[in-house]
């Protein structure tokens, strides 16, 4: 779920709460709310500074290990902490530690299973920050051979070009269901035609549609998009235009659009590359990048590599990439390369939604030519009145007497399509051909009154800018914690997984002092039952050690575990003999974690 969804689950009480936290000092020094913090890269940064050892170490293994969640609890100590070297309770702790400041989450469904997650849009900036990496990915330079000879097919459209190609398709189709509660076959069909993406590129990628989806892949996508978007509802046996959210939608810039998709897709096909999609989102766009280079910087930063491994997985979500038209792909004789057709970075920025407006150009034939920035709005009424002959970087469209007259049937009229056309043009006249010509295509008949009422809420015209000051809310794809409580984080203190610490001597856990080996030994099992380690004062150094296995032999005791000093770790095995003063450690109340 996104930081929004969250965010309905909680209590204002529980996000002030939040902003208590030690880690979020800076972000309530510029008043920012908990929804502002955990997506502002500054103020993330910010707060992995102020964070313990603990508290970082947990996080980064949580990422490393299971992206955004969620994650049992069960597998997260087991498989998690793994990746760690704290002990059960400084995990425990550090686990804490980010539940009391909103950054992670425990829900549970009844009283049975507890499942740990984040928002899911907050993954990317986290993790820019998590894992700093001491050089950007090297970038192919210019004199690197003859590899543009060997280039693989180009990328697709942009998805947002897609979409408007899908939607407008089903606006012309009709949106009325079956007794079913489905589109048409015919209509579904014509749907998933307009749109570049192939039911090959999603399978491939590990997309999974819900249980007794009656769709095909591509159709299933556009349309869980479509809904999640908020721009289509369903109602009264048919699916319904929500003008406002497709206003708001259209009204974004081209690199808005395309950020909240791909943080949308990112969420719902790549949640199994989620390493190596978030090291993709720092490379610079335009530029050529190899595979084995990205593959090397995994490594630096400690992440799992089997995810790039897996050759034919990477392979096909590349692939989905492309076919998406955010990537290209291309290769030599020795090795793959890739880059970004968008800017990926604006994934991790504060989007404006301002929209540039390139006008079309008319030709007295009736050619249209569409630059990079028009307007979707203008692109949502061409794909009526006009017919498609090209998508690229420039568009062509071609005013015929078959779409006027298809425009007509949709509630259009020649003035309406004429004031239209000067607008789009930015106020270009029209040449007299062309208006010879469209009043001579007005002539056709325009159908029966209520069909076309029908017809022009099936494909409403779109102003040029929204209307409302709706924001587009895009929801999480993830629907896996719907039917699970969120925890109260209240509950969430170390001293609750610390049995009997009101019996424990004070002296145990406040100062380093010599025992006799009897106390030494009742102190190393009250580190064993709580799982947190004891400092140890060995030839005057101060070292902590995490017990694992107490042996009683015959006359004494060993016992074995880790020892850590001077960031290095090794696994010994001791007598009570061997150290001088010790000390039992409660994370976050004494001595270091």
């Amino acid at each position: 779920m996104f930081v929004k969804e969250w965010s309905e689950k909680l209590t204002n009480h529980a996000k002030q709460q939040f902003m208590n936290s030690s880690f979020w000092i800076d972000a309530a020094s510029h008043g920012l709310s908990w929804e502002e913090a955990v997506i502002d890269m500054p103020t993330v940064k910010a707060a992995v500074n102020r964070m313990d050892k603990a508290s970082t170490a947990v996080l980064r293994a949580f990422y490393s290990c299971f992206g955004a969640g969620p994650v049992h609890e069960e597998r997260l100590f087991s498989s998690g902490a793994l990746r760690t070297d704290l002990s059960g309770a400084e995990f425990r702790y550090g686990l804490i530690q980010l539940q009391n400041a909103g950054i992670l989450f425990a829900l549970r469904k009844g009283w049975g299973e507890r499942l740990y997650a984040l928002p899911s849009d907050c993954f990317m900036i986290w993790h820019h920050i998590l894992f700093p990496i001491d050089a950007e990915p090297s970038a192919i330079n210019s004199g690197y051979g003859h590899w543009e000879q060997k280039q693989e097919e180009s990328p697709n459209v942009l998805l947002g070009r897609q979409l408007l190609a899908a939607w407008a398709e089903l606006g012309r189709s009709g949106l009325g269901l079956t007794t079913k509660g489905t589109l048409p076959k015919k209509t579904a069909a014509k749907v998933a035609q307009a749109i570049g993406l192939a039911d090959s590129d999603l399978l491939q990628a590990g997309w999974q549609a819900e249980p007794e989806d009656p769709y095909a892949p591509v159709l299933s996508f556009v349309l869980k998009l479509s809904f999640q978007l908020g721009v289509l509802t369903c109602a009264d046996g048919r699916l319904k235009w929500e003008e406002d959210a497709l206003a708001a939608w259209m009204n974004q810039s081209e690199a808005s659009r395309e950020a909240h998709l791909l943080r949308w897709c990112l969420d719902e096909l790549l949640t199994k590359a989620r390493n190596a999609a978030a090291l993709l989102i720092r490379l610079a766009p335009g530029v050529w990048y190899s595979e084995l280079e990205l593959e090397r910087q995994l490594n630096r930063i400690g992440m799992e590599t089997d995810e790039w491994g897996a050759q034919s997985n990477w392979a096909s979500w590349l692939n989905l990439l492309r076919a998406l038209g955010w990537i290209e792909l291309a290769h030599t004789d020795s090795e793959k390369l890739l880059r970004w057709t968008i800017r990926p970075q604006d994934l991790l920025e504060k989007q404006q939604g301002k929209t540039s407006f390139e006008p079309i150009l008319l030709e007295p034939n009736g050619d249209i030519i569409v630059l990079p920035g028009c307007h979707y709005s203008i692109r949502w009424e061409l794909e009526l009145i006009a017919e498609r002959k090209s998508e690229d970087h420039i568009s062509i469209w071609k005013l015929t007497r078959q779409s006027i007259g298809r425009a007509l049937e949709y509630g259009r009229t020649i003035s309406t399509i004429m004031t239209f056309l000067h607008m789009a043009s930015g106020d270009a006249p029209l040449s007299p051909l062309l208006e010879s010509s469209l009043a001579d295509w007005g002539k056709q008949g325009a159908g029966q009154e209520a069909l076309l009422v029908e017809r022009f809420h099936s494909y409403p015209p779109m102003p040029l800018t929204a209307q409302s000051a709706s924001e587009i809310v895009l929801k999480s794809p993830l629907q896996t914690l719907e039917h699970y409580e969120l925890m109260n984080h209240e509950d969430f203190t170390i001293e609750r997984f610390l049995p009997e610490l009101d019996r424990v001597p004070l002296s145990w856990i406040q100062q380093l002092r010599s025992y006799h080996h009897s106390t030494r030994l009742e102190i190393l099992e009250k580190a064993l039952s709580w799982q947190t380690p004891v400092q140890l004062s060995i030839d005057e150094s101060v070292v902590a050690f995490v017990p694992a296995k107490l042996e009683r032999l015959e006359g004494g005791w060993t016992v074995t575990g880790i020892l850590r000093e001077d960031h290095s770790y090794r696994e010994v095995c001791l007598t009570p003999e061997m150290w001088q003063g010790m000390k039992l450690v409660v994370p976050g109340a004494s001595g270091f974690v």
